[in-house]
Order: structure tokens, then sequence, then C-alpha cells
């Protein structure tokens, strides 16, 4: 929104206003922003379960269980993973909607 304010300051000089479209009317370059949000959505969930996976590969070598709690930990970090874009995806759905 700051960017979009700045951009309008620094080019109504130069372009004339009618030219320039509503923030309604741009949809097309509020979708890529909305796309990149959801790209890093499935890198959170990735590292999620590498992390968690690798808190488990931690605690299996000091308790010498070795696949037990990397798979337990890349089973939390993937749900938690899950969750997070599960209700990522409930709050734009409902924002979007209504």
């Amino acid at each position: 929104m700051v960017l979009t304010l700045l951009a309008k300051f620094f080019t109504s000089g130069y372009v004339p206003v009618r030219i320039m479209p509503d923030d309604e009317q741009n949809r097309f370059g509020r979708s890529f922003g909305e796309g990149y949000s959801y790209v890093a959505l499935g890198f959170t969930f990735a590292i999620a379960i590498l992390a968690f996976g690798a808190v488990g590969w931690v605690v299996d070598g000091w308790l010498g269980t070795r696949p037990l709690f990397a798979l337990v930990g890349a089973g939390l970090g993937g749900f938690g993973g899950f969750m997070s874009i599960y209700y990522r995806v409930k709050k734009d759905t409902e924002r979007r909607d209504g």
C-alpha cells in the first residue's frame, strides 16, 4: 500500500491521472502479490518439515533411536505447515467473500 501511494505521488506529475488505473481496476498487479504470498507459504511448509525433522534427528542422536523422532518431527512439521496454509487460505477466502 505504501509503495502504491509513493508510486502515485511520484508519477502523478508525469502521467495524467486519467491514464493511471484505479486501485480496484488494478487486479492484475495485485494478483502477483497474492501469488507470491502463496509461494512463501509453500516454502514455509517445506521449511517446517525440514526444521522439525532435523530437531527429531538430533533427539534421535541423543537417545539412539535413529528414525523414530525424525519421522515424528517431520510429521509434526508437516501438520503445522498444513494448518498454517489452511488457516491462511480460510482467512483469505472469508475476506474475499464477505
